[in-house]
């Protein structure tokens, strides 16, 4: 029997907040199937292993943040100082949605060994969340120091969502916001 039909994005949605709590290794297929309303053999339906499901979830994660970031790194009609409130906004935003932190940055460590076929994904992320903040630099420095602080930047907000994770105090992201600030101007 055909289990009621359900949005790719409704399972994504759904499961995504469960690998961001519990990890990759410590969600089971049957917590997924709970988490969307279904029976673990009607769930098998969508996905018969929660490796492509990871890998689906990750990749929609990417799309979503590079389609919020990259229209505003590259909105000429706002000052870099306006498009950088816009993205730490949309950012932070972002990463609470559910429950707090970067799932690519919870799955990367865990997935380094046991999940070798996300690592290409999770590094694209990364390159494509500095591509997004490289126009906000490059506007006041050369190529190589505008780069520099766009890896920079994406480590200390990953830095920052780590440790708002453990800690529930928004310091070390207001921190970040402050220093990226005073860097472009």
């Amino acid at each position: 029997m055909r289990p009621n039909k359900l949005s790719r994005s409704e399972i994504i949605s759904h499961c995504a907040k469960l690998f961001k709590q519990h990890g990759y290794a410590g969600t089971s297929m049957q917590m997924l199937a709970q988490s969307c309303g279904l029976t673990k053999g009607a769930f098998y339906y969508y996905y018969n292993n929660k490796e492509q499901l990871l890998m689906d979830i990750l990749q929609e994660i990417h799309q979503q943040l590079i389609g919020y970031l990259n229209p505003i790194a590259n909105d000429q009609n706002l000052s870099v100082a306006e498009r950088f409130a816009t993205m730490h906004s949309k950012a932070v935003q972002y990463f609470s949605i559910g429950e707090v932190g970067c799932l690519m940055a919870i799955i990367s460590i865990e997935s380094l060994h046991t999940l070798p076929e996300a690592k290409p994904l999770i590094r694209g992320f990364f390159q494509d969340w500095e591509n997004a903040m490289y126009p906000l630099f490059a506007e006041k420095y050369d190529e190589a120091e505008a780069r520099r602080l766009a890896k920079q930047s994406v480590a200390d907000y990953e830095g920052a969502i780590l440790m708002y994770r453990f800690t529930e105090d928004t310091f070390y992201i207001e921190q970040v916001e402050r220093r990226i600030r005073t860097v472009i101007g």
